[in-house]
C-alpha cells in the first residue's frame, strides 16, 4: 500500500470512527467510503468518455453518493482488512439508461490476495427486464482480516458471455465502503 493510500484510508477510518456511523443497526467503529477515497484506487477502462465520475444518484427516492463505472471497467482498491469487516455498496443502473438502447450490465466484486482471485458478487443487472432499483450488497470480508488485498469492482456489458454491447450502460455502485463494528 502506498503512503498515499494509507494516508486516506486511515483518515478514513478515523473520521468514521469519530463520527459514529452506524450500520444495518449496529455500531459502526471503523469505516473507509470508497467513494471519497476515489482518486487512490487503481482505475481502468475502455471507455473515452469521462468515466469514473462520482455524483449523486436517486433511485425510487433513495440518492447515494455513487461511482459512474460504464462498462468495461475495473476499480481495484488495496486495502488490509480489518477484525470483523464487511463490504457493503448498492448498485444500478441510472434512471437515464432505462428506456434508452442497451441490454444491461454484469456488476462483480472480488478480493485478490495476488496469487487467487475470489469472486464474491456477480450480478446481472437490465431494466428491460424490469430491473429498475438499487440492489444491495453486504460481503463478509473477515476471511481476509488482518491481510493486504485488492478489493475489485468490474462492470461488464449486457448478458454474461452473450453481449459487448455497452450502448446506455450507465453502471453505478453505490456508496460503496468498507467497515468494522470492532
Amino acid at each position: 500500500m502506498t503512503p498515499s493510500v494509507l494516508k486516506h484510508l486511515t483518515a478514513g477510518v478515523a473520521l468514521a470512527a469519530s463520527l459514529g456511523a452506524g450500520a444495518c443497526g449496529g455500531s459502526v467503529e471503523n469505516e473507509v467510503s470508497l467513494v471519497s477515497t476515489l482518486g487512490e484506487a487503481d482505475k481502468r477502462s475502455n471507455v473515452s468518455d469521462p468515466q469514473f465520475v462520482v455524483e449523486s444518484v436517486t433511485i425510487d427516492g433513495t440518492a447515494r453518493p455513487s461511482i459512474l463505472a460504464r462498462p468495461h471497467s475495473r476499480l481495484t482498491y488495496k486495502v488490509t482488512v480489518p477484525p470483523d469487516a464487511w463490504l457493503e455498496t448498492a448498485f444500478a443502473l441510472k434512471p437515464e439508461a432505462w428506456d434508452q438502447p442497451g441490454d444491461g450490465a454484469q456488476f462483480r466484486i472480488g478480493v485478490s490476495d495476488g496469487r487467487v482471485y475470489d469472486e464474491l458478487l456477480r450480478q446481472y443487472v437490465n431494466p428491460k427486464r424490469g430491473d429498475r432499483r438499487w440492489f444491495t450488497a453486504r460481503l463478509d470480508l473477515s476471511a481476509y482480516e488482518g491481510r493486504q488485498v485488492s478489493v475489485i469492482f468490474n462492470t461488464d456489458p449486457g448478458p454474461p458471455g452473450a453481449s459487448s454491447d455497452s450502448n446506455n450502460d450507465l453502471a453505478v455502485w453505490g456508496e460503496p465502503r468498507i467497515y468494522s463494528k470492532r
